[in-house]
């Protein structure tokens, strides 16, 4: 772990309890957070998040799921609709096995032979009319196709959740 990522992990102790991570020494480490309406659990926002990709964000994931098949890296197609049935721990959604599902987190977490990836929501208590939502990101990687893989991965992934963020509806 390199000191930004410390850092970053630091600051997610200091703010929030039990954060779950893919691993205790991960090799990318990520959060973004944005204020949310009281009323949303952390299902609701990853299902509002996901619920349009922009037409950029569809582009990379096609031509990740390209690139992938030479290194025998699983397509995973982007964010498609998500059904109305409500998931537990141990569903799917998207490419995702939910391992932790309350109100006020979610935890998705995805693993193959080159990397494993953890994606944590954690909704904390702002103020009377809001609350504040963390998504935290953390990867480990397996092998050198996973470091690669990563590279612009690490780079784009807080563009694509600041603009996920934005799916989120103010009510």
């Amino acid at each position: 772990m390199n000191t930004k990522q410390k850092e970053t992990l630091n600051t997610l102790k200091a703010l929030l309890n039990n954060i779950t991570l893919i691993a205790e020494d991960v090799d990318y480490l990520s959060y973004q957070s944005v204020n949310i309406p009281k009323n949303i659990s952390s299902y609701d926002a990853y299902k509002m998040m996901t619920c349009h990709q922009p037409k950029w964000l569809g582009v990379l994931f096609r031509i990740r799921d390209f690139l992938g098949k030479i290194a025998g890296i699983e397509p995973i197609k982007g964010f498609d609709k998500l059904g109305e049935d409500e998931p537990s721990v141990g569903s799917t959604v998207h490419f995702f096995t939910i391992t932790e599902k309350e109100k006020q987190k979610l935890t998705l977490v995805v693993r193959d032979s080159h990397l494993d990836v953890c994606v944590h929501i954690r909704i904390v208590h702002a103020n009377d009319d809001q609350n504040k939502l963390y998504l935290i990101t953390s990867v480990k990687n397996h092998n050198v196709i996973g470091k690669l893989y990563m590279l612009p991965v690490s780079v784009m992934h807080p563009y694509i959740v600041r603009r996920l963020f934005k799916n989120i509806k103010v009510s």
